[in-house]
């Protein structure tokens, strides 16, 4: 096989009844140059037996698993697998989400027309049953309207280290492809766990330039067992206070050399001031009604039927019928 430009990683515990759909995505891609790597987490259904056999019958794919076969979760789950890339990128898909066919070729033309570190593109959402859908509308469009206009609708590579300290801004791994060197030197240990992905953005900001796809080519599932969705508010507002002590760490000095007076102190406040400006910032976005919805609609998952249900699938993706 020759050298891949882009190694895809995908880390899979326990999403069979998906896991078939994500990879077909991107064996269906329009760009070849890429390998896939699948790395299962310990699962307990048929998710490893499932990504064997895609393996024996397309040499793209390879599977690992951890020494002793155990569940050690996603940051163990993705060192192993960077360890396994050959690719000058990363590109990332949750076992539960899919890509547009031309997924990978509009991100490569992009780093290769801007040089930039990461790529992003817009999403389409799957809902599933008890899917936060006001959540996912207050927050999603909103985020890749920033991104859309920071680049000029993807003309330009752009710089983000401020954005990040406030939130990520990076809604789901499968939207983004970062460049192999850069993530081999961020930190897998995150202050809190379940935020490995922001932990990650927020120290590639500090460094890194950006690029937008401003093409909705990535499906992010939205069911009731999505990770977001199993936090309390008390331990929400923890956690913030313990990302923004990390965040502190590392970007301080950096602020301070480039003047950034505000978001300096912004990082000095107590967590409390910290977290009060950023629960503050969408009541000025939305109003409060809309707000109070988006969380009461987040912490108890209203009923919905149970097929799922999605925006129409973009040009080149073929709509395939749910695996037993």
């Amino acid at each position: 096989m020759s050298q891949p430009f882009v190694s895809v990683l995908v880390s899979s515990y326990n999403y069979a009844h998906y896991l078939g759909k994500a990879l077909d995505s991107v064996l269906a891609q329009s760009y070849a140059q890429f390998e896939l790597i699948v790395v299962d987490d310990g699962s307990t259904d048929h998710s490893l037996a499932l990504a064997r056999a895609v393996a024996l019958r397309d040499g793209r794919v390879r599977v690992l698993t951890h020494a002793d076969g155990g569940n050690h979760g996603l940051a163990a789950t993705m060192r192993l697998g960077l360890a396994h890339c050959r690719g000058e990128y990363v590109a990332f898909l949750e076992s539960d989400d899919i890509w547009h066919a031309d997924c990978l070729r509009e991100r490569v033309e992009t780093v290769r027309r801007t040089g930039a570190d990461i790529v992003l593109n817009d999403i389409f959402p799957l809902f599933m049953p008890g899917a936060a859908v006001s959540w996912y509308l207050g927050y999603v469009p909103r985020v890749m309207r920033w991104h859309a206009a920071r680049s000029h609708d993807g003309r330009d590579a752009y710089t983000a280290q401020t954005a990040f300290l406030l939130e990520n801004r990076i809604p789901t791994f499968s939207c983004a492809m970062i460049a192999a060197p850069l993530l081999r030197g961020l930190s897998l240990q995150p202050p809190v766990p379940h935020w490995l992905d922001w932990w990650l953005w927020t120290q590639a900001a500090a460094q890194a330039r950006f690029a937008y796809v401003p093409r909705a080519l990535t499906g992010w599932r939205q069911h009731g067992t999505s990770l977001h969705r199993a936090i309390s508010p008390g331990v929400y507002l923890a956690d913030y206070a313990r990302m923004g002590r990390a965040q502190r760490r590392i970007h301080l000095r950096t602020l301070l050399r480039r003047l950034h007076w505000g978001w300096a102190i912004f990082l000095c406040l107590p967590s409390t001031l910290r977290i009060g400006v950023r629960l503050a910032l969408p009541l000025f976005r939305s109003g409060p009604r809309r707000v109070l919805h988006m969380l009461r609609e987040r912490l108890r998952p209203t009923r919905r039927p149970r097929e799922e249900t999605s925006v129409p699938l973009p040009p080149g993706h073929k709509a395939r019928s749910r695996q037993a």
